[in-house]
């Protein structure tokens, strides 16, 4: 199996097979994004998954929040459940072939869930933004 597939990870988020998500914005980034003062920052959520964390942002007024997966069913789930939230905004791109500027990335399981063999090439693709 290959870690960083497509399809695997469409078929987990279509299987409902995703164990690491509690449902809502873990406390530790909570509290981090409730001490930020610049609502108009640009954020990315690499490996957005489920996104709670765009949620939590976008109705805490960040309108410039992007989610980035490359498997659609997560981004699609997310539209759903937060339906003002601009599709322009859903990236279904892949993470190592992403490039853009922002001022912050949040993130939480996307580098735990990577092969350990793409994480050196993880911390050199933070510097494409």
């Amino acid at each position: 199996m290959n870690d960083f597939d497509r399809k695997y990870w469409q078929n987990r988020y279509l299987e409902k097979k995703i164990g690491w998500n509690i449902g809502y914005i873990s406390t530790p980034i909570k509290a981090y994004v409730n001490q930020l003062e610049d609502k108009n920052l640009n954020i990315l959520i690499p490996g957005g998954g489920n996104s709670y964390e765009a949620e939590f942002l976008w109705k805490s007024g960040f309108k410039n929040t992007y989610i980035l997966d490359f498997a659609k069913q997560p981004l699609e789930n997310f539209k759903k459940r937060v339906s003002g939230f601009p599709n322009e905004q859903l990236l279904n791109h892949d993470f190592f072939e992403s490039k853009g500027e922002f001022d912050l990335i949040i993130e939480q399981t996307f580098f735990c869930a990577l092969n350990p063999k793409l994480r050196t090439d993880y911390v050199k693709q933070y510097f494409n933004f």
